[in-house]
């Protein structure tokens, strides 16, 4: 009997996928540092979560190396926990910016003047609803 010698193609054991997670992983933890992009960087990071956990999977059942899928993960991991900071201090901000628009609106008197323009409207249009 013969053997037969030619080289059976290698099983996908997550090569490809554990590249993608990475280049992923690195995409998001370098948008992750533009504060109007850590969204985005989120978004990136949690597809490559995904994709490097798949590699994790099958690298394992290949028995294969798993260094691209772990840089993937923690590039992702790292790139998800800076866009939520980024999150939390634009929010923060915010929070924080429309008070003192508020107390600056109503140490300047803008909002005593903007009440008598609103007050007088008022009595325009009742008296127009009169007539």
């Amino acid at each position: 009997m013969e053997q037969n010698t030619t080289p059976q193609p290698a099983a996908n054991n997550g090569k490809g996928l554990g590249i993608a997670g990475m280049i992923l992983g690195i995409l998001a933890i370098i948008l992750s540092f533009v504060p109007c992009f850590g969204i985005w960087a989120i978004v990136f990071a949690v597809i490559g979560v995904i994709l490097s956990a798949i590699s994790m999977s099958q690298a394992s059942k290949a028995g294969t190396s798993k260094g691209m899928a772990i840089a993937g993960l923690i590039c992702s991991v790292l790139a998800i926990i800076i866009g939520c900071i980024w999150i939390f201090v634009i929010a923060k901000a915010v929070n924080e910016g429309g008070g003192l628009l508020k107390e600056a609106m109503e140490q300047s008197g803008a909002m005593d003047s903007l009440n008598k323009a609103m007050e007088q409207l008022r009595n325009i249009t009742d008296t127009l609803q009169q007539h």
